[in-house]
């Protein structure tokens, strides 16, 4: 598992989801789909929120998609 990865792991397990723009303004990961996509990969199960409303530095709002940890495959059904 990736730093990046580690990271985001141990903020979905405190928080429960994540949005790309969390990412880049709590661990400067700017390619959040990327990291979601390789764990995936790992084994590792999201849902996704699409189209939320988020509030940028400069008051404008965005839509992004915000990622819902699930936990992880039971391995032996793989």
């Amino acid at each position: 598992m990736s730093n990046q990865q580690a990271r985001v792991l141990g903020y979905l397990r405190t928080k429960g989801s994540i949005t790309s723009l969390q990412a880049i303004e709590t661990y400067g990961i700017t390619r959040l789909s990327a990291v979601i996509f390789d764990m995936i990969e790992n084994g590792h199960i999201f849902e996704k929120e699409h189209q939320v409303k988020v509030t940028n530095r400069f008051g404008e709002v965005n839509r992004v998609t915000r990622y819902h940890y699930k936990g992880m495959k039971n391995k032996e059904s793989s």
